[in-house]
């Protein structure tokens, strides 16, 4: 995997992050911002963060092309994404965005940022119903719609938010990034199923595997099964936002 990225991004080589390596393109572009390491375990070196008082913005490594992958958040929502393949676009676009400026000046500054339904759902409470219909309709090869039609057929699936993450389909129990990695995720594998956890779980989480099945329903009934305790519909915000309400 190292040799693997670092022949996608020479500027991280083999043990460099992509926390500083977006520190040091913002700091040489003249901007005063701290860069700081993705929360969620298991992507240390490929993600990271900028953070002010209410805006934050993401940014993952892609892993089969060259390509930065962002998000800009204002109180915890998702405002806008992009993806480019340029680090002076991406360090850019994180000191626009953290500079306080509005989401059209931020569109208009970085023009590989967009403003999509999703996007724009949250100020509509419609987010959930907004990615699935969006996964419904998609085109893209990656996607299984054999899949993501019978996760939708099953009502406790159908009230979680769904994500792709390298082929295998996810479902959060909050709508914002980081999401909660304590529902099962269905991977496509050579014409089967396999259900497993998140691999970001910890070690004294148990095994990662759960089981493979044949067909789409047969795993998404696995899923159902083991579902979490009184896992309701997705709440507006992220996992750190969910953890702290649970603890209350």
């Amino acid at each position: 995997m190292a040799a693997h990225l670092a022949g996608l991004y020479p500027e991280l080589g083999r043990d460099r992050t992509l926390q500083t390596v977006l520190q040091q393109a913002v700091h040489q572009a003249g901007y005063r911002l701290d860069m700081l390491p993705e929360r969620a375990r298991g992507w240390k070196r490929i993600g990271a963060r900028a953070d002010s008082d209410c805006r934050t913005t993401s940014t993952l490594l892609g892993l089969h092309h060259r390509s930065f992958l962002m998000r800009f958040r204002e109180h915890r929502v998702t405002i806008a994404t992009g993806t480019t393949s340029s680090l002076n676009e991406a360090s850019t676009a994180i000191a626009v965005w953290q500079s306080g400026v509005t989401p059209e000046h931020l569109l208009s500054a970085c023009p590989f940022v967009y403003m999509g339904p999703l996007t724009e759902a949250p100020e509509r409470g419609t987010k959930v119903e907004t990615a699935w219909a969006s996964y419904r309709q998609t085109p893209a090869l990656h996607v299984d719609h054999f899949l993501i039609e019978a996760a939708y057929d099953q009502p406790q699936l159908r009230a979680l938010f769904p994500f792709h993450s390298h082929r295998s389909l996810g479902f959060s129990r909050c709508t914002e990034f980081p999401h909660t990695h304590d529902v099962p995720v269905v991977t496509p594998v050579n014409g089967k199923y396999r259900v497993t956890w998140w691999r970001t779980r910890g070690p004294h989480d148990g095994p990662a595997g759960i089981g493979e099945a044949d067909n789409p329903q047969d795993a998404v009934a696995l899923v159902v099964a083991h579902l979490p305790p009184e896992c309701g519909p997705a709440v507006v915000g992220t996992a750190e936002d969910l953890d702290r309400s649970d603890s209350t």
